[in-house]
């Protein structure tokens, strides 16, 4: 397995994980439910885990795909353009999971802010993860997997237009 294949299979982690996150929110604190909030934060740190292992691993799985015929480098800048906008938003999200997570078991005083200043992030973090995750989906994914030796020439070229 290589970066290209981890990235691939991480970079779902934000988009989907957030937005259930965000869903387990909204239900925990109409619901007042102190456990369905602790799930909310545990789901979005594993999320935002897997987010930040997905930008880690981005830079690799680029170089990984970026001579392969027919990979657009306009379309992996934007997608990466992308992935760092989203970034200080997936990090984020996961240091409030924790923060609010502490403070809700502490019942402090501002356990009931931080829950919806993590709403806020998880939510804007899913939008921005979803907009990278369309750039990505741009680029050609089976080859990124089957990523061998393959370089652009002209010859093969031709055959593929």
């Amino acid at each position: 397995m290589n970066s290209a294949h981890i990235h691939l299979i991480t970079n779902h982690l934000p988009i989907l994980g957030f937005a259930f996150s965000a869903i387990a929110i909204i239900w925990g604190i109409y619901r007042k439910s102190r456990n369905t909030l602790l799930l909310a934060f545990s789901l979005t740190f594993i999320s935002a885990a897997g987010g930040f292992i997905t930008g880690n691993t981005g830079e690799a799985a680029e170089e990984a795909v970026e001579n392969i015929i027919g990979i657009s480098h306009d379309a992996i800048h934007e997608h990466e353009e992308a992935a760092e906008a989203a970034m200080p938003f997936v990090i984020a999200s996961g240091i409030l999971s924790l923060i609010s997570g502490f403070l809700l078991i502490k019942n402090h005083k501002y356990a009931a802010i931080s829950q919806w200043v993590l709403l806020l992030s998880v939510i804007t973090g899913s939008f921005l993860s979803m907009r990278a995750g369309w750039l990505g989906g741009k680029i050609r994914h089976a080859q990124e997997i089957n990523a061998g030796p393959s370089v652009n020439n002209e010859t093969e070229h031709e055959e593929h237009e």
